[in-house]
């Protein structure tokens, strides 16, 4: 049932990189949200066995944010018991653009589809715009904010501008049949090294999602440098056949050699141990159509901060 609903995620994730559309240029902030395309995300949250759908609207109420989510039936889709939730284990407010980013997983290996809502321009304490991400659990009534959890960034330093939950995606990395979830951080600092950005893995248990064992990965495969914004975009899947799901997080805004801006995406592995290894793939990598050029982009449908 785990690595099932994973695919299921895999494609939406995919998808949402498509979707959400390209910043404009300078920088990006909370008045943004409302003409930026959220995420929308399926899943069976009621485990009926028919499709919900989780729709983020992360320029509702002066970009506080709030996500609504409608029930599939045999009759497809409709209002009849849609909910709509705002922000949970924080207090929503003005430009926190809750809903920008949904993905779903089952984080307790309960059966039941759990929802993850990024809201990237949170302030943590006063380190504006640093981000957090909402977890509410799926039930037999469908998605609930109780026992719903708040989290910010793990295995790093908070700071203002990191925009954790940017981008999310979750799968069963360790395969132990609960799902994890990745949450971008792309402007994160490594080091001295300003926006080159992190990505952040919670485990999955059957308590649901922990920070405990959280880890925070950055690029591999290339060198870690200024502004390449990695964990702009996050996909999951399969892709080497082993039972656990793998990570591809983007670094649009990195640099090919002296290309700047074409862009990068480092493949991470899963398996029994979690996430470890990988390589990175450009537009120059062995096999890969097209050429590496000045502002492509590889990766990401548009970085959080372009020009």
């Amino acid at each position: 049932m785990g690595m099932k609903r994973t695919a299921l995620v895999v494609l939406l994730m995919v998808t949402a990189a498509m979707v959400v559309t390209a910043a404009p240029a300078g920088a990006l902030g909370a008045s943004s949200a409302a003409a930026l395309s959220a995420s929308d995300v399926a899943a069976d949250f009621n485990n009926d066995g028919v499709a919900d759908l989780a729709v983020g609207v992360p320029g509702e109420n002066g970009n506080a944010g709030a996500v609504n989510v409608l029930y599939g039936a045999g009759g497809g889709l409709s209002g009849t018991g849609a909910q709509v939730f705002t922000q949970v284990g924080g207090t929503p407010e003005v430009g926190d653009s809750f809903g920008w980013e949904l993905a779903a997983g089952d984080f307790d290996n309960d059966g039941f589809a759990d929802l993850a809502a990024g809201a990237p321009f949170e302030a943590v304490g006063s380190a504006r715009g640093a981000g957090a991400v909402s977890v509410l659990y799926g039930s037999a009534g469908g998605v609930t904010a109780v026992g719903g959890r708040l989290f910010t960034q793990v295995g790093g330093t908070v700071e203002a501008g990191d925009l954790f939950g940017f981008a999310l995606a979750a799968g069963d990395f360790n395969a132990n049949g609960s799902d994890d979830l990745a949450a971008g951080a792309p402007r994160e600092q490594v080091g001295s090294l300003i926006q080159a950005g992190a990505v952040s893995v919670l485990p999955g248990s059957a308590a649901g999602l922990t920070a405990t064992g959280g880890r925070l990965l950055t690029q591999v495969g290339g060198t870690v440098e200024v502004r390449d914004q990695f964990g702009a975009q996050l996909a999951t899947g399969d892709f080497d056949d082993n039972g656990a799901a793998d990570l591809a997080a983007a670094a649009p805004t990195e640099a090919v050699g002296s290309i700047f801006e074409a862009g990068a995406v480092s493949v991470v592995n899963g398996s029994g141990g979690g996430l470890a290894g990988g390589r990175l793939f450009t537009q120059n990598s062995p096999g890969v159509p097209g050429t590496a050029e000045f502002l492509d982009h590889f990766g990401g449908a548009g970085p959080p901060e372009a020009g």
